[in-house]
């Protein structure tokens, strides 16, 4: 099971009314458990059981997923300072980044107002479809 089929399993299960779920596969078991304000996950499989507390509650974070393959740029210059960094505060509308793909400029705007909680890719990195690009907790 990768990180990404754990985290939609994640996702679910906080929005559920449940309050235990174990998933077994091969060898590998994830099992779940909520008390109202946590999560808490346990792996196991090759490796040793790990444990983490994931906080519940608290707004999540939107994804913003690339629309093409190409190019990210963090800025619209070399020279230039980038049109975001963490911590950054912004509002719906505005541009967050440029992905370039077959020599056309395309500008990302960011979906939703909110705080940059996240940056996945880094100046003048290949990007494919759908890839998150950035992680913007969104103002509630």
């Amino acid at each position: 099971m990768d990180t990404k089929e754990i985290i939609d399993i994640l996702k679910l299960f906080s929005g559920e009314n449940l309050t235990k779920l174990i998933i077994k596969r091969d060898d590998f078991t994830l099992e779940m458990e909520k008390d109202g304000k946590h999560i808490s996950l346990m792996e196991s499989g090759k490796q040793k059981a790990t444990r983490k507390e994931i906080e519940m509650g608290g707004p999540t974070a939107y994804q913003v997923k690339s629309p093409l393959v190409g190019v990210f740029y963090e800025a619209p210059s070399p020279e230039s300072e980038p049109f975001v960094k963490l911590g950054d505060s912004v509002d719906k509308g505005d541009i967050i980044c440029i992905i370039e793909a077959m020599k056309m400029i395309n500008e990302i705007k960011a979906p939703v107002s909110g705080i940059i909680k996240r940056i996945n890719f880094k100046n003048e990195e290949l990007v494919q479809y759908d890839d998150v690009i950035m992680e913007i907790e969104e103002n509630v």
